[in-house]
């Protein structure tokens, strides 16, 4: 039984959609796991040093002792893991390849491991990264009884989908890594259902994950045309972006920027706008649809809740009273102190002393503490 295009575009949808969203590999793993017609064991591993994220674990249809016996005695006995540098990167490898079954027979790892999960020792996967910081690789096992019948068609939907999660995977690794770390731990990422997108300085839209493209679906805050370029839905917000996009361009220095923008119906978002110079990196992490000669932009969006009611739950939360509450809003939108003296017809003194008042109650040290207190509470309704 061959695997129906259909479904070959959803997995590749999954797989796309994880790059921004670690969750969809689990997701996808799942899935790949019924694809073919039987069930096949599959499992996402691996390390990267580059960005700590060691080791990369993720699994489906397992047995979860079996997988506790695992890493306590076989994590490090694991025959086929001991001929993983037979795997060419991108390509697929049956499980024979890198341990016979005849081999395999005559190992504890069998034992308690291949044969308890109904002798599984069939299937194989592809290596998906290899490098001196870094190994990744995508498989699955599947039943010795079934291996005939479908052994082939599950290599064939590894090496199928293996470009896809590879590209997936840089992305990925570019947001968690090197210069994004800076915005990602500094810069108050907005967390779940955030919209974000690759963008480079014409506008033209690159990479959209999986809430980005429901936005872009929607059209507000921002849509596209035909030609696949960036719009927001009003026009001063276009212009701000549009200038960001020339500044970023024809800087020395990459751009940051947050702000919000508000659509018809009085909806507000909050907008993180961070410029990347790929030629700053060691390494292509947008590998295979950008060059490291390009500057780009990663735009990311997430829908507010009423301020309101943010305001009320910080009072609550903090014993803010209604004026630190207000000052600290303030403060996450961007503005300095004397922009929120004036949008607040108070002094500056007053505003430096609530927010002195804030800092104090919510435990915060720092301003930028506070902030993101204030943002995760905007963004997420509170804890």
């Amino acid at each position: 039984m061959g695997v129906a295009a259909e479904k070959y575009l959803h997995l590749s949808n999954l797989a796309v959609a994880a790059a921004m969203d670690p969750d969809c590999w689990q997701q996808l793993l799942d899935e790949m796991g019924q694809a073919i017609g039987t069930h096949v064991c599959t499992q996402l591993i691996g390390y990267d040093q580059l960005t700590k994220a060691a080791p990369l674990a993720y699994t489906s249809g397992y047995d979860p002792d079996l997988l506790k016996l695992y890493e306590a005695h076989y994590a490090d006995k694991n025959p086929f893991a001991a001929n993983f540098g037979k795997c060419a990167v991108g390509g697929a490898i049956a499980a024979d390849q890198l341990c016979t079954p005849e081999r395999l027979k005559k190992t504890g790892f069998y034992a308690d491991i291949i044969r308890p999960h109904e002798d599984i020792y069939g299937g194989g996967g592809s290596m998906l990264a290899r490098d001196s910081s870094r190994m990744v690789l995508i498989g699955g096992n599947l039943r010795a009884k079934d291996r005939d019948k479908y052994e082939r068609e599950w290599l064939r939907l590894c090496e199928t989908l293996t470009p896809i999660i590879r590209q997936s995977l840089e992305i990925s690794r570019a947001i968690s890594g090197l210069s994004f770390e800076k915005w990602a731990a500094e810069q108050h990422m907005l967390g779940a259902d955030t919209a974000i997108f690759v963008v480079d300085p014409a506008m033209t839209i690159h990479h959209a994950c999986r809430e980005a493209q429901k936005m872009l679906d929607k059209g507000t805050p921002v849509g596209s045309g035909f030609n696949r370029r960036l719009r927001f839905c009003f026009d001063e917000d276009q212009r701000q972006f549009a200038t960001l996009c020339r500044l970023q361009l024809k800087g020395n220095q990459n751009i940051f920027k947050s702000w919000r923008v508000t659509d018809g119906s009085g909806q507000g978002w909050t907008c993180r706008l961070m410029g990347l110079r790929m030629g700053e990196l060691d390494w292509s992490p947008f590998a295979g649809f950008l060059t490291k000669s390009i500057t780009t932009i990663l735009l990311a969006i997430k829908k507010d809740v009423s301020p309101i009611s943010i305001q009320e739950k910080m009072q609550t939360a903090f014993g803010f009273s209604q004026a630190e509450a207000q000052a600290a809003l303030l403060l996450a939108d961007g503005l300095t102190l004397a922009e929120i003296a004036r949008t607040r017809q108070v002094s500056i003194y007053t505003v430096r002393n609530q927010i002195k008042a804030a800092l104090s109650k919510s435990g915060c040290r720092r301003q930028s503490e506070l902030v993101r207190k204030t943002e995760q509470m905007r963004l997420q309704g509170g804890w």
